[in-house]
């Protein structure tokens, strides 16, 4: 049987700073966080309750974002859900890359939707369209991304000074399921 409900890699500026604390279960511990960005890690399908929602039946890894409330729903998705084996008991390794320019190598591993347009702008401080690549497994030595979205990361984000929360979330609900992260580097 199939555990829940996920994790997700978070980078945010919301004003309760340290204090910031999402909600739970179908939330995976980023939801209601404000000036937010998160790369989700979903293992549950939550169909029924999340209204409008583009969850699907599999493991999958999605990006969600928004200048204002963030959540999992599909209205701060920033183009399509990847479906990915994640909840095998195995150990998995991902990368997550953000990138100042457009790489046209990643072009066919490139997703987009509405909700990502507002983010393709220049913000006025002559910064571009930017990349942002995530990698699982096999990927990272193969440079082949799983997903990939243009995104100019600083019209998503309004962070002070340039300094933002970064780390991880996780939550479960009605099933539970062990979330370890075993190693991490920022660069």
């Amino acid at each position: 049987m199939h555990g829940g409900d996920g994790f997700a890699f978070v980078i945010h500026g919301d004003e309760r700073g340290t204090a910031t604390i999402g909600k739970d279960g179908e939330d995976l511990g980023y939801g209601d966080t404000h000036n937010s960005f998160a790369v989700e890690f979903d293992m549950w399908t939550n169909v029924a309750s999340q209204q409008l929602s583009d969850d699907f039946f599999e493991d999958h890894i999605s990006i969600h974002g928004s200048s204002g409330r963030n959540d999992p729903g599909s209205s701060t998705a920033l183009g399509y859900a990847r479906p990915a084996i994640l909840a095998d008991g195995k150990i998995h390794k991902i990368r997550i890359v953000y990138l100042s320019h457009l790489v046209n190598d990643y072009f066919d591993h490139m997703t987009a939707n509405k909700n990502l347009i507002q983010y393709l702008k220049d913000n006025g401080e002559g910064r571009r369209l930017g990349t942002l690549a995530i990698f699982i497994d096999d990927g990272i030595y193969e440079d082949k991304p799983i997903l990939v979205i243009p995104l100019n990361l600083s019209t998503l984000l309004d962070l002070p000074q340039g300094l933002a929360h970064v780390g991880f979330t996780s939550s479960t609900g009605e099933k539970w399921e062990k979330h370890d992260i075993v190693d991490w580097t920022w660069i």
